[in-house]
């Protein structure tokens, strides 16, 4: 496998576990502020899992 397409699968895989983990910091959050930022950012990290996602080297 080339060197480029292993760290674009190691930033995948580490965008779904940022994800993963603000998606359980959403489910514990009080403030609608808070959720609402967190819910932004979960929404960017998967706007970049998609766009890595379709990486062909």
């Amino acid at each position: 496998m080339p060197k480029a397409k292993q760290y674009v699968d190691q930033g995948i895989s580490s965008v779904q576990e940022t994800v993963h983990t603000l998606q359980q910091a959403l489910s514990t959050a009080e403030k609608q502020e808070n959720k609402s930022k967190i819910q932004e950012a979960i929404n960017s990290l998967n706007s970049a899992h998609q766009q890595l996602s379709s990486y062909q080297d």
